[in-house]
């Protein structure tokens, strides 16, 4: 027994001595390459996981419920928006009807109630889906621009259709959602009709109208 033992280890240690050098490293070079491989695969697949994972992330939105019930009566809230911010197709709030042919060209549809007339006195000119429109009996100008559908965009880039997403990376947080959850950007006085900046009406994901004051 002791005898066998002996001839095994050997033999053994015959065949590691005398075994070609080559023959082991080939082997080593090929389970080398064999483990890179499994690790640049390992690599590739935990980018792409990542990758498709933060863009299939979602922004959180504000709520109307983070906002204050009411402020103090004839505070200002908010911050002044540039004249380009609150431009839709070239034109300016406030503009009169002249300057918006002179700019626009013919409207699709137009409408002057003058005074003396049933009601209040009241303007507005339409080229599509944009309607520019009077307010307190102002019918020479245009202080209200209103957009109904994809016929123009804000100076930043939102058109109706939208989603709010697409509104919160253009604007950031909202100065104030109203109960109609209208996301509002300028500035106002709580309780009055002082009120510049553009509201974004939507549906809850998407923008249905918007409104430059």
């Amino acid at each position: 027994m002791k005898k066998l033992t002996t001839s095994i280890l050997l033999a053994l240690f015959s065949a590691t001595i005398f075994t070609p050098t080559h023959v082991e490293a080939s082997w080593l070079s090929k389970t080398w390459k064999k483990v890179e491989k499994s690790w640049n695969e390992a690599g590739k697949q935990s980018s792409s996981t990542g990758a498709s994972g933060s863009s299939a992330s979602t922004i959180r939105l504000p709520q109307r419920s983070e906002y204050p019930n009411s402020y103090p009566s004839g505070q200002k809230i908010g911050y002044q928006l540039g004249g380009q911010e609150r431009s839709i197709a070239g034109i300016y709030p406030n503009a009169t009807y002249e300057e918006i042919r002179q700019i626009l060209g013919n409207p699709t549809e137009e409408f002057h109630s003058g005074y003396g007339q049933s009601g209040p006195p009241s303007a507005f000119i339409r080229y599509g889906g944009i309607t520019y429109s009077s307010i307190y009996g102002q019918i020479e100008r245009a202080g209200v621009i209103e957009v109904t559908n994809r016929d123009a965009t804000t100076y930043r880039g939102i058109a109706v259709g939208d989603s709010l997403e697409k509104v919160y990376e253009a604007y950031g947080r909202p100065v104030r959602i109203f109960d109609d959850n209208a996301w509002f950007y300028g500035v106002f006085i709580w309780r009055s009709d002082y009120m510049y900046g553009i509201k974004f009406i939507n549906d809850g994901e998407k923008v249905t109208k918007i409104r430059v004051f």
